[in-house]
């Protein structure tokens, strides 16, 4: 049996789709077994375990130690886990899970531990303070060296999150894996997908171009390079429309204001986003240039692409930016260099997109990397 550990993760759309859809895919692959342990907050427990174990029947679902400094306590409880269980390896998500599994590993309740690096955890810890707490961000930089050099295997959402964990933490094997955020199991069912040109059932008529948002803009730090690039475009042209898929707050709530009629905000449960995103034209993808956003692998990138829209994205992010001027999967958004066209995406054009994301970002592409993980985690198996 292997372990996939969260710690600290709530449910959301991304947890749903990167883990315990990956939980499900990674068992139907092979005769190992892997079960979901999920540390989480002991505030609305029951809720949480209900939501978690819905999803995934197996799942230990297992309160964490109340305040975030005392962390390392719950090492205790991983370890009564994998007694009870006795797993012969751990996917760790994260560098807070990958510490404890190590741990584990070093008490000899677990023989092997992939780390599973999302980012780079220091440097976004560093550059937003997603937690206004000096000692607990400078935990950071040891943690992450740790997971990545101490780990016996690695698995990295972007070749550029490998490049980094080379040239800051010196990294210089080869015993990891490169997959992207991929799309969750009800987004990667549209292969044969017709796409209906009459919006029915929204507001948008057949000649608004229609740019979509899609995810939270509340205290986002690249909203002023969004609102820049929304500016160039809505002003001078009534039929640019902009749907946010979020919750209403002051951000998006200031560009409604300012473009009456040109801008909606929608809150939608998970199962009716790609519905609306295949009634817009183009996907938004913008982030300013840091650290964090070089190595990331932001999830709605495929769900854009699947639902057909081309993606308007900034340079150097993660690995997409390269894959969109490469295989023309949309357009790259560099300030001042003046505004971009765009107009309605035809169905061809649409179907492309789709296949495309069927093709290279569902969890099946990606068998020969997940069976490698498999193999890894067990001892003494031959790997194919």
């Amino acid at each position: 049996m292997i372990l996939y550990l969260t710690y600290n993760d709530q449910p959301s759309g991304v947890y749903w789709s990167q883990v315990t859809d990956v939980v499900d895919h990674l068992n139907g692959l092979d005769d190992v077994r892997v079960r979901l342990v999920a540390f989480v907050s002991i505030r609305g427990f029951g809720s949480t375990r209900r939501a978690i174990k819905q999803r995934s029947p197996k799942a230990v679902v297992v309160p964490m130690v109340p305040q975030m400094r005392r962390w390392k306590w719950n090492t205790f409880l991983l370890g009564v886990v994998c007694l009870l269980l006795r797993p012969s390896g751990v996917v760790a998500r994260g560098v807070f899970a990958t510490w404890m599994a190590l741990r584990v590993r070093d008490l000899g309740l677990v023989e092997r531990v992939c780390f599973d690096g999302r980012g780079a955890y220091a440097a976004e810890w560093e550059e937003y303070r997603l937690i206004d707490d000096d000692a607990l961000i400078a935990q950071f930089r040891p943690l992450e060296q740790r997971s990545v050099c101490d780990a016996d295997f690695r698995l990295a959402v972007s070749a550029s999150l490998v490049q980094h964990w080379r040239e800051r933490y010196g990294y210089v094997g080869e015993e990891h894996i490169v997959v992207p955020c991929t799309l969750g199991t009800h987004m990667g069912e549209q292969e044969d997908l017709v796409f209906a040109s009459d919006r029915a059932g929204t507001p948008y008529g057949p000649t608004d171009i229609v740019l979509v948002y899609s995810g939270s803009t509340a205290g986002w730090q690249s909203f002023e390079l969004l609102s820049s690039f929304l500016t160039e475009l809505l002003g001078p042209k009534p039929e640019m429309k902009v749907l946010f898929l979020s919750k209403p707050d002051p951000n998006n709530a200031m560009l409604k204001e300012r473009f009456p009629g040109q801008v909606s905000v929608k809150w939608l449960a998970p199962e009716d986003v790609a519905r609306w995103l295949r009634a817009c034209d183009h996907g938004i993808m913008l982030r300013e240039e840091t650290l964090t956003n070089r190595v990331a692998s932001p999830t709605k990138f495929a769900e854009y692409l699947s639902a057909g829209l081309p993606v308007v994205i900034s340079p150097n992010l993660g690995d997409f930016s390269g894959l969109v001027e490469q295989e023309h999967l949309g357009s790259v958004y560099r300030p001042g260099t003046g505004t971009l066209r765009l107009g309605r995406t035809n169905d061809s054009e649409r179907q492309r997109l789709s296949r495309f994301a069927i093709r290279y970002f569902t969890k099946e592409a990606f068998d020969p990397a997940y069976m490698r993980l498999l193999e890894a985690l067990v001892p003494g198996r031959v790997q194919r």
